[in-house]
């Protein structure tokens, strides 16, 4: 019996939609919701064993975040909200694995909150740390990442008095841009595409445990995939101006009319750079436009116009100081272009890069920039 081409197609049609049926409502990883820890932070450390890492897994308890309702087998009460489990490894994902000989159920990184990469490890090197969350898109790129003054496990033990859970509060204090602009702010995705796209140089968070609460001011360098040091509040501030990303924070300056304080609150903050001069090292112009409001002083509320022009005159020039203090540590301490003139260049200047790109890692500490700052007092805030 001879099939027709008609008949031949419509079985062919019916056993591709069977197929894609079967796909469609199956799942080769599937995991039960139940057979799942969803992990909240990771620490990373320099163990006592040479060459490998102590890492640290912050895992929130549901029983006892939910104060132990549906428990099944009690919870709530004194029961801790979180548990941190450590393990000797020589990689990240060795770690994860090495978990499950001791837990019942797969770790889950969906929703990660927080990377914390501890001092010593940093120093030591952390291409090989980072290198799984590059690869394995399990782990959530939303996350924060820093770098911990000392052991990053201590941070993961935290017990702050603000939230039950440890990564949601060390998530939520790096969502404060609009209240200060010293420290650095970014999530795990932007930090791997800085540290990729720039062959191992990256500026990241800084976080210094206390006892019940962390301090994120500053910041890390790391230069060719190692912490290369600090750099301080007013030195991360100036170079958040530079690089255009202050959304807020405050400038405090002396009160013209006395010997009080004045605050600056800002409002919006604008830069514009500009290459003057290409000879054998590139010269830069950097203007920057800070607005805000006078939300602050301590000698009286009345203000004219001449006392306005102080002030904005006293906050441009410490704005001025402190990118100056970021550029310079930067350039003659570090000299790292972390500044991304390299990538201005790259971008906007393509034919002229081609003529320092070899040997930018040298030129850039001598790069030479000019910086003019104007803050522009919007209100100051005084009831009539």
């Amino acid at each position: 019996m001879i099939l027709s081409g008609k008949f031949f197609r419509r079985c062919l049609l019916f056993l591709l939609a069977a197929l894609a049926f079967a796909f469609a409502t199956a799942c080769w990883d599937y995991r039960d919701i139940d057979k799942r820890i969803f992990v909240g932070g990771v620490g990373i450390d320099k163990s006592a064993q040479d060459g490998r890492l102590e890492i640290s897994f912050l895992i929130p308890v549901v029983r006892a975040i939910a104060g132990g309702e549906g428990g099944g087998g009690g919870g709530g009460g004194g029961e801790k909200p979180v548990i941190v489990e450590s393990t000797i490894a020589d990689t990240i994902t060795e770690g994860a694995r090495n978990l499950a000989l001791r837990l019942n159920r797969d770790l889950f990184f969906e929703h990660m909150r927080i990377v914390i990469i501890g001092e010593e490890a940093a120093r030591q090197g952390m291409e090989e740390i980072i290198n799984p969350f590059m690869r394995q898109t399990e782990f959530n790129r939303r996350s924060r990442i820093a770098i911990s003054e000392g052991e990053a496990g201590k941070i993961m033990g935290i017990k702050t008095t603000i939230e039950k859970l440890p990564s949601a509060y060390l998530e939520s204090i790096y969502g404060n841009a609009s209240l200060s602009g010293k420290f650095v702010e970014g999530d795990l995705g932007d930090f791997l595409h800085q540290i990729h796209e720039s062959g191992g140089n990256a500026l990241v968070g800084k976080v210094i445990p206390g006892a019940d609460e962390v301090n994120i001011g500053g910041g890390a360098v790391v230069k060719h995939f190692k912490l290369a040091g600090w750099l301080s509040e007013e030195e991360i501030q100036g170079i958040n101006f530079f690089l255009g990303k202050i959304t807020g924070g405050s400038i405090t300056v002396d009160d013209p009319r006395g010997k009080g304080k004045c605050t600056f609150v800002m409002l919006n903050a604008h830069r514009r750079l500009q290459l003057i001069s290409a000879g054998a090292v590139p010269e830069f112009q950097l203007k920057v436009l800070a607005e805000g409001n006078v939300v602050e002083t301590t000698e009286g509320v009345s203000m004219d116009v001449q006392d306005e022009e102080i002030i904005e005159r006293l906050v441009s020039e410490k704005i001025r100081t402190e990118i100056f203090k970021g550029i310079a540590r930067l350039q003659n301490d570090y000299r790292v272009d972390l500044l991304k003139l390299g990538e201005f260049l790259h971008r906007y200047h393509p034919k002229l890069w081609r003529n320092y790109e070899d040997r930018w890692e040298d030129i850039f500490p001598d790069v030479r920039i000019s910086v003019s700052v104007t803050a522009d007092i919007k209100n100051i805030g005084v009831t009539k």
